[in-house]
C-alpha cells in the first residue's frame, strides 16, 4: 500500500500519491495480454448494483474496491490480442493529454473566462486535421473567431454525424432552426445499402427530419453509381444530403469520392455531401496512402474519429466543414455566456460545457509528428494486407473483402467443402468461444453482400480483423490464425 495518509490530508503529495496509485492500477490492467480475464453475465452485473453509500471511505479503499469488483471484468482493448477494433487507447502521449485535460478543468464553451489558452490549442488541432484531409487552411492572421476555424470537437462520431445532418438541414432551409420543419418531404438523405452507419438514420430522427433515408445499391461495398443517379432523379428536389463512407465501419472500404461528388453536384449543387471518414481520414497522414482518399476535400463536411484510429483514450471526434463560416447555420446564442468571438459553444449543438478533449490529439501530434503517425498508418495497412494474404491462401477461411485500410472480414469453414451457411454457423460458434476464453477478440456482425460471388442470398456472419494496435507484429497474426485453425481441428475431432 505504501505510505499511509490521514483521510483529511489534502496536500499535493497526497494527491500525487493517489494519482500514481490510480494510474499504476489501470496501467497494470492494460498491460495484460488477455482481452478479457473472466467471463461475465447479467446476473453478475445485477449483483454489482447497490444503494447509495451514506458513509464515505478512504480514497485508497475506494480504489481497491473498484480494482476487485469491476476491473477484473473490463474489456482490455489495449491488448494487442484485441484485433476486432482499432480503438486501443494505448498511446502514451495521448494518455498524457487525457490526464492534463481532466486536471486543468478548462471549459471550451467560452474562451475568455473559461479557456483562455486551450481554446487556441484546440484551434491548432482542427487546423492540422483540415490539412490532413486536404481542406484549405486559413492563415492564423485571418482567424478572428470560431467561424474562421472550420471545425469543431465533439464527443464521438455519432455526434459529428448528427451535427453534419443538422448543417445539411439548415443548408436546405436556413429558416428551420428558428421556425421548425415546414416540409418533411424535403429531407431525404441517400446512404449506401448494407454498409451505412446507424448514426445517420438516428440523427435524422433526433433533429426532427424523421427516418428519411433512402438506400442506394452497392457493389463491392461502394455506391452503385448508376443506382445513385437513379435515386437522385427519383427523389428530385427532395434530397437534402448524400453520405459516403471513407472506410465504412464493417469493411473499411473507401468509396469513389470524386465520382460521387460529380454525380451529386451535377444533379443539384445545393445537396450537402457528407463524408463519414471516422476511420479513413487517417490515410491522409501518409504520402503513400493519401491517394486512397482523394476527392474527400470536395465534400461539404467530414467526420473524423481520432479515438478510433490514432490510439487515443476515449473520446474524441472532429467534424470539419469545407466552408468555415457555414457553422453560422447552426449558431447558438445566449445573453449569459458565449458572447465572444472564440467561444466554441456557439457552434457545438447538443454539447454545452465541453472539456479539453482535443489535448489528447495535440499531445500525440506534437509527440509523433505527421511522419511518425504516417509510419503507424502504413504499418497497420501492411499488416492487414499480410493477414488477408494468409487467409486467402488457406482453405479453412473465406475472405469477404479486399483491404482498403486495415479490415479483413472472413468466415471459418468447419471442413473444406462446407457451404456458406455451414461456415456462417461455425463462425458464430467460434465467436462465442472467443468471448468465453478471452484470449483473443475479433469483431462479429451480420452483413448483406448483394453482389457476392458465392451466389448466397442470406446474411453473412463474419469475424472481422483490424490491425489497430501499434504493438501488433507479423507473429501475432500467425498466432491468432493458429488459434482459429486449432478450433477447426477440435471441431473435427468432436464430429468424427
Amino acid at each position: 500500500m505504501g505510505v499511509k495518509f490521514d483521510i483529511q490530508q489534502r496536500n499535493s503529495d497526497y494527491i500525487s500519491y493517489l494519482l500514481k496509485e490510480t494510474i499504476d492500477t489501470t496501467l497494470n490492467f492494460k498491460k495484460e495480454l488477455k482481452v478479457k480475464t473472466s467471463d461475465f453475465n447479467y446476473n453478475m452485473g445485477r449483483k454489482m448494483i447497490s444503494e447509495i453509500p451514506y458513509i464515505g471511505k478512504n480514497e485508497m479503499d475506494v480504489l481497491r474496491e473498484f480494482e476487485t469488483t469491476y476491473l477484473p471484468y473490463c474489456f482490455n482493448e489495449s491488448s494487442k490480442n484485441s484485433m476486432g477494433f482499432p480503438d486501443c487507447g494505448s498511446d502514451s502521449s495521448g494518455m498524457m493529454g487525457a490526464i492534463v485535460a481532466s486536471l486543468l478543468q478548462q471549459n471550451l464553451i467560452n474562451q475568455t473566462q473559461s479557456s483562455p489558452s486551450i481554446t487556441f490549442a484546440e484551434i491548432n488541432v482542427i487546423r492540422w486535421m483540415r490539412e490532413i484531409v486536404g481542406y484549405q487552411v486559413k492563415s492564423k492572421e485571418k482567424i478572428n473567431s470560431v467561424f474562421d476555424v472550420g471545425g469543431i470537437v465533439t464527443p464521438g462520431g455519432t455526434s459529428s454525424n448528427t451535427i453534419a445532418m443538422m448543417l445539411a438541414r439548415e443548408n436546405m432551409n436556413p429558416a428551420t432552426l428558428q421556425e421548425g420543419i415546414s416540409n418533411l418531404d424535403k429531407h431525404v438523405v441517400l446512404i449506401p445499402d448494407c454498409i451505412s452507419h446507424y448514426s445517420i438514420k438516428s440523427s435524422l430522427m433526433w433533429i426532427g427530419c424523421g427516418a428519411k433515408v433512402k438506400k442506394v445499391k452497392t457493389k463491392n461495398f461502394k455506391y452503385d453509381l448508376k443506382d445513385l443517379k437513379k435515386k437522385l432523379i427519383e427523389n428530385n428536389e427532395k434530397v437534402m444530403a448524400v453520405v459516403a463512407y471513407v472506410g465504412d465501419s464493417r469493411t473499411m472500404t473507401v468509396d469513389n469520392l470524386k465520382e460521387i461528388y460529380n454525380i451529386v453536384k451535377n444533379h443539384d449543387e445545393n445537396i450537402w455531401l457528407h463524408a463519414d471518414a471516422c476511420h479513413g481520414f487517417s490515410l491522409g497522414f501518409s504520402d503513400k496512402l493519401s491517394h486512397k482518399i482523394e476527392g474527400i476535400e470536395l465534400f461539404d463536411s467530414i467526420s473524423t474519429d481520432p479515438h478510433k484510429v490514432l490510439m487515443l483514450p476515449y473520446t474524441l471526434s472532429i467534424l470539419l466543414i469545407k466552408k468555415e463560416d457555414n457553422f453560422k447555420l447552426v449558431k447558438t446564442e445566449s445573453d449569459l455566456i458565449m458572447s465572444e468571438p472564440f467561444a466554441f459553444g456557439q457552434i457545438t449543438p447538443f454539447i454545452g460545457s465541453k472539456g479539453a478533449y482535443s489535448l489528447k490529439l495535440w499531445f500525440l501530434i506534437k509527440h509523433l509528428g505527421k511522419n511518425g503517425i504516417a509510419n503507424i498508418i502504413e504499418k497497420r495497412h501492411g499488416l492487414a494486407l499480410e493477414f488477408y494474404e494468409k487467409l486467402k491462401n488457406n482453405d479453412e477461411f473465406i475472405v469477404l473483402n479486399k483491404v482498403d485500410i486495415n479490415s479483413v472480414m472472413f468466415l471459418i469453414k468447419p471442413y473444406k467443402k462446407a457451404s456458406i451457411q455451414e461456415a456462417n454457423d461455425f463462425t458464430k460458434k467460434i465467436y462465442e468461444i472467443l468471448l468465453k476464453e478471452g484470449k483473443y477478440f475479433l469483431h462479429h456482425f451480420p452483413i448483406d453482400i448483394p453482389d457476392n460471388a458465392y451466389n448466397y442470398r442470406g446474411k453473412f456472419y463474419p469475424l472481422r480483423f483490424m490491425s489497430g494496435n501499434p504493438d501488433l507484429k507479423s507473429e501475432d497474426l500467425d498466432n491468432i490464425i493458429s488459434y482459429l485453425i486449432e478450433k477447426v481441428k477440435d471441431y473435427g475431432k468432436q464430429n468424427v
